[in-house]
């Protein structure tokens, strides 16, 4: 998927290079929608590589539309999803 190309790479503000919360911390949402009217989404995200995957696999496994913060990242662990280290989502800002 193109847009994992994109979360990985560190020069846009999607997942790695994410802009940072007031807080200074990384929270990624992603949605994903088919025109069967079928979605998915996540919000809350700080240690899954791609959210965009994890949204997919909410609307292709689950009876549900929508998962935030810690009941995402315990799908995401449940999906064994690419984990990653918190630092890695944080780019160096030009």
């Amino acid at each position: 998927m193109q847009v994992r190309e994109l979360e990985d790479c560190p020069h846009f503000n999607a997942g790695r290079g994410s802009v940072l919360t007031a807080a200074g911390t990384v929270e990624m949402e992603a949605c994903v929608m088919e025109g069967t009217m079928r979605c998915g989404a996540v919000s809350g995200l700080s240690t899954v590589a791609n959210a965009v995957s994890l949204a997919r696999l909410v609307m292709e496994r689950t009876p549900h539309i929508y998962l935030a913060f810690d009941g995402a990242e315990a799908f995401a662990r449940d999906q064994v999803r690419r984990a990653c280290v918190r630092a890695w989502l944080r780019a160096r800002q030009s």
